[in-house]
């Protein structure tokens, strides 16, 4: 067989970014593939062999994700530490857990749900006054954000918020911006108790985590995956990390999220009424490995649309404020691992490589 020569590699890659420009051309995302009528998926969605789902691999349904239930956290002493304990646990062996209880309605999380379908459905005028892929864009829409850097591109389309000191909420779609601000208020409560219970679960005072304001910016991305006609040969999402501190996941009822754990991938079964919850490679770099970023992934599916939100809490990326591993953590038996970098940095490296990429290495001692 002829080994490839390098003309011939860069024919490949001069197709396929065509390919990728054409579909960016369109602003319609997926959807507007699907709405086209398409019966096969073009070839710039298909992923290499080795990235796409392989039964062998995936763990027995009996396997699943823990839940932490906040129900009982104000009961007494006993019951919040036993909260602790497992949320320690699950942060470290895990990744991952869902989290019930935690006083956002259940309504409210619907109403974010039918706000992007109703986006992603509705005026086509909107979507294209909203696509870009200028990161800096306070609210934007597109499919795919790092597509010129991937080898193949996933079969969804996405809104993106970020919700800073400067947004001018009227310019997040009228369709789900009342959803969406009412939503953050929510979640804003759920995260400063889950900074708390972090903070106990390392050993720390219980304000140490909200003290550091690490994750005082939220970036709502709100990905809408349409029913795919050869699911088998794309992914929804591209196996990843997440370069947040950490990620709230609001998940419609279809699921198709997995994340690896003991090299096998679990599903993430919905719950109705609950949320997902991962720590993200900040948390990871600033536990000094305590706690575990872990990888994910989501499949095509011939049903759909499926629906989720993602909640990135970052650090405020305008501060020239160096992150690194929590000092009260370190110690001669516990060095640090990894070296301070600024979060600005972080995620633009992150994004600049794709989703098949993990930072975290690039910033070991």
């Amino acid at each position: 067989m002829a080994m490839p020569t390098d003309t011939t590699i860069d024919y490949q890659t001069n197709t396929i970014l065509k390919e990728f420009k054409e579909f960016d051309d369109t602003k319609a995302g997926v959807k507007g593939l699907v709405d086209s009528g398409i019966e096969k998926i073009p070839e710039f969605f298909i992923q290499p062999q080795e990235l796409l789902p392989k039964s062998s691999e995936v763990a027995s349904p009996s396997l699943q994700v823990p839940i932490i239930d906040l129900e009982a956290i104000h009961k007494d002493a006993g019951s919040y530490n036993q909260i602790v304990q497992e949320l320690k646990q699950a942060s470290e062996s895990w990744g991952f857990f869902q989290l019930v209880n935690h006083n956002v309605s259940k309504d409210l999380l619907d109403e974010v749900i039918k706000g992007i379908k109703e986006f992603n459905e509705g005026s086509k005028d909107v979507k294209e006054k909203l696509y870009s892929r200028d990161i800096k864009k306070k609210v934007s829409f597109a499919s795919n954000l790092s597509l010129y850097q991937m080898s193949a591109a996933n079969w969804r389309d996405t809104l993106n918020c970020l919700f800073d000191d400067n947004l001018d909420p009227t310019e997040i779609p009228e369709v789900c911006r009342d959803a969406f601000m009412k939503y953050r208020e929510g979640l804003l409560h759920v995260a400063e108790t889950l900074y708390e219970l972090l903070s106990a679960a390392l050993g720390l005072p219980s304000d140490h985590i909200s003290g550091m304001n690490c994750a005082n910016t939220q970036i709502f991305v709100a990905h809408y995956y349409p029913p795919c006609p050869e699911p088998e040969l794309t992914l929804g999402t591209s196996a990843h990390t997440d370069p947040s501190f950490v990620t709230f996941l609001l998940q419609d009822s279809l699921g198709g999220l997995q994340i690896l754990h003991d090299d096998h991938w679990v599903d993430v079964t919905p719950i109705p009424g609950a949320l997902v919850v991962n720590i993200g490679d900040l948390l990871q770099l600033a536990s000094n490995d305590k706690f575990k970023s872990t990888k994910h992934r989501v499949l095509a599916s011939s049903r759909g649309p499926r629906i989720s939100l993602a909640t990135f809490f970052v650090p405020v990326f305008d501060k020239k404020k160096p992150f690194g591993p929590i000092k009260e953590l370190l110690s001669d038996k516990n060095p640090p691992l990894y070296k301070e970098v600024l979060a600005t940095d972080y995620l633009k490296s992150y994004v600049s490589k794709g989703l098949n990429s993990s930072e975290l290495s690039y910033f070991k001692l």
